[in-house]
């Protein structure tokens, strides 16, 4: 039986989004669709023309909170975004009416929902009678086994609190992780791999040039990255980031190039650099690891679920972090290289299937199993 899907994704960085178009790709090569994705986005956001192209269904947004930044746009003001937020709740409200209005009108088999916290409210105000599977690496923050950072126990509970939120009234929760943990049956908790797109299999990784990729989520730290390649102009970068009144491609000098976000640059670049500098998002470090790309990890400030992504990372062997935008750290730990590897590979291979399977047990009513053989992207990752 084919699955009918509804996604909604959290348009924040582009993380979830990648996530989402890893799994459409599963699904489709499962006999599975999607028939529509809701992404969930702030002001001042925009929804990435590449996640817009990567779907057969329409896509729609919908007002969603989001993090406040400081004046230069570098950390991240929790009590300031709280205030907003509730500002903003009758924005909200007409938001929970959208998605019950495309939950009505799609029909879906089950709601694959990617730590959109709109979702968890619409559960709660709404009862949806459709299964709802949610998927996110923050739900490793549930697992027993997860390493936070020492101290701040009030933030570890917000972050441990807002994944409950994202994940209420789900049926099932699949953690995203870059290393294999027990499940949790209990606590409707599965442990997976990360969601790779294609397009990070089919990258060389016999290939290496002399220069650093760097992807900034907030735009502010630009002048960080502008002041080191100050210092040492003779080390090429490229950087990616999310400025919406920036150029496709803009030249600060002849070593130093900023990107809009554009996936399949990025991916080609990220397979043929020397080392990869980015905030702490979880989606860019996995890809990174599965390329044998070594990893420098610079959380934004303020941004607490950015610094346990930053520990998880130096603990699966990524790489180093950093509390700035600093290329030399990288450039000293080179030598040591990534300790990810196979080992890393085959966690990811190892779980691409159990994703499909999970949707159809969780789907109303219950879908048969729809993958006698390996798809298209198996036979990519078992040939890589």
């Amino acid at each position: 039986m084919s699955l009918r899907c509804l996604f909604v994704v959290q348009g924040e960085g582009r993380g979830h989004l990648t996530q989402a178009m890893a799994l459409r790709r599963l699904l489709r090569d499962a006999g599975h669709r999607v028939a529509a994705v809701a992404v969930g986005k702030s002001d001042g956001q925009a929804v990435p023309a590449f996640f817009r192209a990567a779907f057969d269904a329409p896509v729609t947004d919908v007002a969603s909170p989001g993090f406040v930044s400081d004046d230069a746009d570098r950390s991240v003001r929790p009590w300031v975004t709280l205030r907003r937020a509730l500002r903003r709740t009758p924005t909200f409200w007409r938001s929970l009416d959208a998605l019950d209005a495309a939950v009505e009108r799609h029909d879906p088999d089950v709601v694959v929902n990617f730590f959109e916290p709109l979702m968890g409210l619409y559960a709660v105000t709404h009862s949806p009678s459709v299964p709802v599977v949610a998927v996110a690496h923050q739900y490793m923050f549930l697992h027993p086994t997860y390493q936070f950072p020492a101290g701040r126990w009030g933030r570890r509970w917000a972050a441990r609190a807002f994944a409950r939120l994202t994940a209420w009234g789900a049926s099932r929760r699949l953690a995203l992780s870059l290393y294999p943990a027990a499940d949790r049956p209990r606590d409707n908790l599965t442990v997976l791999p990360p969601l790779l797109r294609t397009g990070v299999f089919r990258q060389p990784r016999d290939q290496s040039e002399p220069f650093f990729l760097v992807y900034i989520l907030n735009s502010g730290y630009a002048k960080e990255v502008i002041q080191w390649h100050e210092q040492h102009p003779d080390v090429p970068l490229h950087c990616f980031w999310d400025r919406p009144d920036a150029a496709p491609v803009e030249a600060y000098d002849d070593t130093l190039t900023f990107h809009q976000l554009d996936d399949q640059k990025f991916l080609r670049l990220m397979a043929r650099c020397r080392g990869f500098v980015s905030t702490a998002g979880f989606e860019s470090v996995a890809e990174a690891m599965y390329l044998g790309t070594p990893v420098q990890v610079v959380p934004v400030a303020g941004h607490y679920e950015q610094r346990c992504n930053a520990i998880d990372a130096v603990r699966a062997g990524a790489g180093v972090r950093s509390p700035r935008f600093d290329i030399g750290r990288l450039r000293a730990a080179l030598d040591r290289g990534a300790d990810s590897g196979e080992r890393f590979r085959r966690w990811v291979r190892q779980g691409r299937r159990r994703f499909v399977r999970e949707l159809e047990a969780a789907a109303r009513p219950p879908a048969a199993a729809s993958m006698p053989g390996p798809p298209a992207e198996e036979r990519i990752l078992e040939a890589a």
